[in-house]
């Protein structure tokens, strides 16, 4: 036994010497770079990168290095389950076809800026799936497993420190050399500069004060709580378990700094997986027959727990939970996410993002320079998993959470160290789906765990460790022809469809809205008892209101109003008084005669609608001043005078009833039907079944390969 585990390790020096050391053609031996040094430069150096503006390019730029080293080996491994990856990597490339299509509830139209928004997501894919793979190839030899669980241990440590620093200082920003180097155009641009300029907090006012929320060396605070999240368990391993002296002298103390960022984050994600990462390691120990362990671990976290609780970080803890404003605003994002997935492209979903159409206090609101949370974020943004809902569609959501899900059901029984660290990482990132966005190193860290037990597997001969690039490409060649095939059938089908969709035009009539003197309401226009403040949404209802439709109609039959209701389209311009009405019809003169027609019956319905609040004011004054005092209920003020109620009479009989003008009408402009959702769709359908047909027949294939011949 002795001498086996002597050779064992030999044989492993020898091939860390052969992994360094090389023979010129002078037959001298000369050192070159270790084949992990890619992952080693991207990670050890990602403060240097994160301050020169290269955060996000440098590791994308070395995966090339890596795809490289993947291409010169004789076999390249896949992991088990890579099949599914690929085909959610297919599904997102469908989604370039409809980046330009209009969604539900999202406003109309879009720019170049989109385009690049997709590339970026796609590069950060590719990175992931070069790194799974790359980890996944490399022998123990060249890439240590104990190295990769330093390398992200170090991470976690990077992360802490730059947290405290945004917590210490948080007005820390400056120009990197790649923002000064950029053109002016592309530096302003969001996401360019959330990926060039280094800053280590946002101030937010979480709490209802201005609040600094740690983020450093990454864009976001979200951001910056879901690494962290991801990098502890492998600090936890690689400093504790196996980290020299000073690493587990060090290692309390970075964890004791570490808690002040954390709760000063105000990452209610991040406290939910350290929640459920303790609870997890108990569960572990337990099942392994560890009660001591597990006893010491509870008696440690209810000692932090109550640490924490006497201090000040404390109270900042409390104030979170009791502000939970952000829960409805999300909610009502989400929920827009997924109704205008499955209205607009339940299959193939739009490629990226759309803006919201207004905001959800109103279809005028918006962003403003006093107010930048007036505005709603992008359908699709709030979480990684509603951005694969929006972008994917159904199919490719399905196929993105079925990869982890089986990856997850590879490695859930923590056999060993490799498999408990991708447990805890997989868990955390799916926790973290629905509420942060994981693309980028946060991927790439599950991915790296992902790949590290595909190694370990494939090594220690476990049944189902999976096939090899060769293999794979075999097969594709040989169905390639019924793939593309299915694709070009379904597109065919698809286009079909698009091609029976009846041809509408649709007539925009611009409104100026006079300002309203008196509260308007928000339900039918005989119900004036309750006023409310004036939005431009209460006139949005009043516009599609039974009165103002009926004049159009020339009836009050339902079924004739809700059919003309359903072809009304009611936006504004944000931060405007600025109504816009567009009728549609497939018959353009009789769109531009309804949307003429609407809007001036939506005028003399808001004319009368003053006149009306108008007349009751005046009522209420003047019974208030027979009875020279202020009712219950009234609106008035209390020490209100005779002098102030005469007053406020005449005020109320010189005040304007204006409803507004029509400032443009637009000719009519036919209605693009959007072939691209249903023929993107299609060929989706179509790739998807000569998959299935492929799976259900797996010897099935098109021809048979030719042998290659001796020369």
């Amino acid at each position: 036994m002795v001498h086996s585990e002597k050779a064992k390790w030999l044989t492993v020096l020898l091939a860390e010497r052969d992994a360094v050391v090389e023979r010129a053609p002078n037959g001298h031996a000369r050192r070159r770079l270790p084949t992990h040094w890619p992952l080693t430069v991207s990670l050890l150096g990602f403060p240097v990168w994160w301050a020169l503006g290269l955060r996000t390019l440098l590791p994308m730029a070395l995966t090339l290095v890596m795809a490289d080293q993947l291409l010169r080996r004789r076999r390249v491994a896949l992991p088990k389950g890579f099949a599914i990856w690929v085909m959610f990597l297919a599904w997102f490339m469908l989604g370039v076809f409809v980046l330009w299509a209009d969604a539900p509830l999202a406003a109309a139209g879009g720019d170049a800026s989109r385009l690049l928004v997709f590339g970026y997501r796609a590069a950060w894919y590719a990175t992931c799936t070069i790194a799974l793979l790359w980890v996944a190839n490399l022998r123990e030899a060249e890439l240590p497993t104990r190295w990769v669980f330093q390398l992200l241990g170090y991470m976690f440590v990077v992360t802490a420190v730059g947290g405290l620093v945004g917590v210490i200082a948080p007005t820390i920003e400056f120009t990197s050399l790649v923002e000064s180097l950029l053109p002016h155009g592309l530096r302003a641009n969001a996401l360019v500069q959330s990926m060039v300029h280094p800053a280590v907090a946002d101030l937010q006012n979480v709490l209802g004060r201005p609040e600094a929320r740690p983020k450093a060396p990454f864009p976001y605070a979200n951001s910056w709580g879901s690494n962290l999240a991801l990098f502890l368990p492998f600090f936890l391993v690689a400093w504790f378990r196996d980290g020299r002296s000073w690493q587990r002298l060090a290692a309390p103390v970075v964890l004791a700094l570490a808690t002040i960022p954390i709760v000063y984050s105000l990452n209610r994600g991040l406290w939910i997986c350290l929640a459920v990462g303790a609870a997890g390691y108990v569960w572990l120990q337990l099942g392994k027959g560890r009660p001591t362990a597990a006893i010491l671990g509870v008696g440690l976290l209810t000692a932090v727990t109550l640490a924490l609780a006497l201090s000040p970080l404390g109270t900042v803890f409390q104030e979170r939970l009791a502000h939970q404003h952000s829960n409805d605003r999300r909610g009502q994002l989400l929920s827009q996410t997924v109704q205008s997935t499955l209205e607009g492209s339940p299959v193939v979903g739009f490629g990226s993002t759309r803006d919201v159409q207004g905001s959800f206090a109103s279809i005028a609101g918006a962003a403003t320079p006093d107010c930048g949370a007036c505005g709603v974020p992008p359908l699709g943004t709030q979480g990684h998993l509603w951005q694969v809902i929006f972008s994917q569609g159904v199919v490719g959501t399905v196929l993105f959470l079925t990869f982890f899900a089986f990856a997850l059901s590879r490695c859930w029984r923590c056999r060993t160290p490799v498999e408990t660290l991708c447990t805890f990482s997989l868990v955390f990132f799916l926790l973290l789906l629905p509420v942060y966005d994981t693309l980028g190193i946060p991927l790439m860290t599950v991915m790296l765990a992902i790949g590290l037990v595909a190694r370990e597997q494939r090594r220690l001969h476990i049944p189902g460790s999976g096939q090899y690039l060769d293999m794979a490409m075999a097969k594709l060649r040989s169905r390639w022809p019924v793939l593309l095939a299915f694709m070009v059938l379904g597109a065919a089908v698809g286009a079909g469809v698009a091609a029976r969709e009846p041809v509408e035009h649709a007539t925009r009539v611009s409104i100026l809205l006079a300002p309203s003197p008196v509260a308007l309401t928000t339900t039918d226009t005989s119900d004036l008892a309750q006023p409310s403040d004036v939005t431009i949404d209460t006139e949005a209802a009043l516009l599609l209101s039974r009165e103002s439709l009926s004049r159009v109609v020339g009836s009050t039959d339902i079924q004739a109003l809700d059919e003309l209701r359903r072809r009304v389209r009611v936006t504004a311009i944000p931060n405007t008084r600025v109504l816009m009405l567009e009728v549609r019809d497939r018959s353009a003169a009789r769109s531009q005669k309804q949307a003429a027609s609407l809007a001036q019956s939506y005028l003399v319905t808001r004319r009368g609608y003053l006149s009306h609040r108008r007349d009751q004011a005046l009522s209420l004054l003047r019974e208030q001043l027979v009875k020279f005092r202020v009712p219950a209920g009234g609106t008035a003020p209390v020490d209100l005078t005779r002098t102030g109620l005469e007053r406020a009479v005449t005020t109320t009989l010189l005040t304007p009833t204006t409803a507004g003008e029509v400032i443009r009408s637009h000719a009519p402009v036919k209605v693009r039907r959007q072939a691209e959702v249903p023929v993107t769709s299609g060929a989706g359908i179509g790739l998807a079944s000569a998959t299935v047909l492929f799976v259900a027949f797996p010897g099935w294939r098109l021809g048979r390969p030719r042998r290659r011949g001796k020369r």
